[in-house]
């Protein structure tokens, strides 16, 4: 059986000498921070509380304190990771840097308590704990679909601030960081899933038992057994706890990962559609795709919200933003793709405004190459827009499946999307999330750019910052969008050219990893080599791609047009037949 949890160990170490290594911290960081307090120590790493004298506001300030040892590139590794990844539920890193023999790291401030010191008093309120469990899914399954996999959370590492949030503040023991991570302490053991204690680096079923595990210690306020066979049900220790707990906490403490839950957002759906039982009411939680997902419940819930207004016929792929199904209305007697985006991007009234604004506006916004926008709706707290069913797939698609195309090809749809461009821009409308699979071919090979507008629509503000910025997509985004700096329409000229280069070889430039080492290879300020990736490219040609792609905006072309006309004096000599066809067709294309 479970017992009582340990009694929290001191944050100060006995051998610390807390007054020195306070006066040292303010004589390093003069300047830059005012010291307030000292909150941990041990002989590798420091806490304290700062104050940033710029921006005025209290910040975490982390320090590890002894440098040339695998601890210090254990610190590395995890502020690394944590700088990449941005959500609600993860503590936010804002710098990181050197001072002498100090490394450190700025972080929010969580103004709380950990889930350790809250259960010391009492079990955790069912409305609590369903709060925790909504924002531990939601954050698995942003995790998971980084290829991240956490492996360890303790309730010393969940805080709960004082507006109600829950907040995961340590992924030291993640699949990025193991090489170089040392064995956890025995107290660690009933929250890492029985499989990682073997050995195994883990998948994503092993997060959803620690998840279960912290879930568990909440409603209860005892560690679970470390044998999951001798786990007792929740409502066997805490009576009034709601029956529902009891299913899904022993599916999810499973001994065998394959009678888990397969992914965060199984769980997720699972506890929704029991709250009835409950007695309590809590938001829809983020629903993001995963290889293993399922998506019976959520279909289940759209067919409700669509009602006689259309009909779902099948899911056409998923995204960052949504779900894109296909769908006949039922009023005007046609097929069209409905974008159903996710809940938790819609939570809040200001992003669902400022949503409906850029969608009308793209509504306005009629061309060939642009899908058009046709409606804009919701129902039971689900939002959706309408738009033109393009019959093909996408760029990322059609390359995948055949590899670099054809110059020709390459051109064609350059200049298709240069034109589109230049007429969405003419709107000032800027794309902002430009990439493979927002430029559609159709099966007749002409393009069509999708969600014009829908990156900055749905930005919400706690997203801005760093690497991480929701705004684009960062292996084909441009760097002053990662950065959080002012984007215009040559953000969109920069995101094209990276779509062309990736048509051409059939791979990204700046692709793979995370999103601060994306930006890393993003700012060296050029392409890489083309010259070796193909030999039908001509002098010119290259010398184009490479304006398009400069790290400076001002450096690139100022205009879709002046892109479009460097791309046309580039092949006057060696693609005189396809571009005089190309601008006849241009001449002679439909309105």
């Amino acid at each position: 059986m479970g017992t009582h949890h340990r009694a929290p160990q001191p944050p100060i170490s006995p051998e610390i000498d807390a007054p020195s290594l306070f006066d040292r911290a303010q004589d390093t960081f003069s300047g830059d921070f005012e010291v307030r307090r000292l909150v941990a120590a041990s002989h590798e790493r420091a806490l304290f509380v700062v104050r940033d004298t710029i921006l005025r506001r209290e910040v975490a300030l982390r320090v590890h304190l002894q440098p040339n040892t695998r601890s210090r590139r254990w610190f590395h590794r995890e502020t690394e990771l944590l700088a990449s990844l941005h959500h609600r539920g993860l503590r936010t890193i804002f710098s990181a840097g050197f001072k002498g023999e100090w490394a450190y790291r700025v972080a929010k401030w969580v103004e709380g308590e950990s889930l350790e010191a809250a259960v010391q008093r009492a079990p955790r309120p069912i409305p609590s704990v369903l709060r925790i469990s909504r924002t531990l899914t939601s954050l698995l399954e942003y995790v998971h679909s980084n290829q991240i996999i956490v492996r360890r959370i303790l309730p010393t590492t969940v805080m709960l601030e004082t507006t109600g949030r829950t907040v995961v503040i340590d992924l030291r023991y993640a699949n990025w960081c193991i090489d170089v991570a040392d064995p956890w302490d025995e107290e660690s053991e009933p929250f890492v899933a029985p499989e990682i204690r073997d050995g195994s680096i883990g998948d994503p079923r092993s997060d959803l038992y620690t998840a279960g595990a912290i879930i568990y210690n909440a409603l209860t306020a005892r560690i679970p057994d470390i044998d999951p066979g001798l786990i007792v049900p929740p409502s066997e220790i805490r009576p009034a706890s709601p029956r529902i707990f009891d299913r899904l906490l022993m599916r999810t403490l499973d001994r065998d990962p394959a009678n888990r839950y397969h992914s965060a957002e199984e769980l997720s759906d699972d506890l929704l559609s029991e709250l009835g039982e409950a007695g309590v009411q809590i938001p829809v939680s983020p629903l993001r795709s995963s290889a293993t997902e399922d998506t019976t419940a959520f279909e289940k819930h759209l067919r409700r919200a669509l009602g006689d207004d259309y009909e779902l016929l099948g899911e056409l792929g998923s995204g960052g933003f949504g779900r894109v199904y296909q769908v006949r209305d039922l009023e005007l007697e046609r097929e069209v793709a409905l974008k159903v985006l996710h809940p938790f991007l819609t939570s809040d009234p200001t992003v669902v405004e400022r949503f409906r604004r850029e969608a009308q506006l793209a509504a306005r916004v009629v061309h060939p190459y642009i899908v058009n926008t046709y409606d804009i709706g919701g129902r039971l707290g689900l939002l959706w827009y309408t738009m033109e069913l393009v019959p093909g797939g996408n760029l990322g698609q059609v390359v995948n499946r055949d590899g670099p195309l054809p110059l020709d090809r390459v051109l064609k749809i350059l200049l298709e999307c240069l034109e589109a461009l230049k007429h969405a821009h003419s709107y000032g409308l800027v794309h902002r999330d430009l990439k493979p699979e927002n430029i559609l071919i159709h099966e007749t090979g002409s393009v069509r750019i999708a969600d014009f507008g829908l990156a900055m629509a749905l930005q919400r503000p706690d997203w801005q910052g760093g690497a991480s910025s929701r705004s684009g997509t960062p292996e084909f985004a441009a760097p002053e969008q990662m950065l959080g700096e002012h984007v215009d329409l040559r953000a969109d000229l920069y995101s094209l050219t990276l779509c062309t280069y990736f048509s051409i070889t059939g791979a990204s430039p700046f692709g793979g990893g995370t999103a601060a080492s994306i930006l890393a290879r993003h700012t060296t300020g050029s392409l890489p080599d083309l010259k070796h990736a193909r030999n039908d490219l001509s002098e010119e040609f290259i010398r184009v791609m490479q304006k398009g792609a400069a790290r400076d905006p001002a450096d690139r072309f100022q205009s879709a047009g002046d892109f479009e006309q460097a791309v046309i004096e580039s092949q006057r000599r060696g693609w005189v037949e396809p571009l005089r066809r190309w601008m006849k067709n241009r001449r002679h294309r439909p309105a």
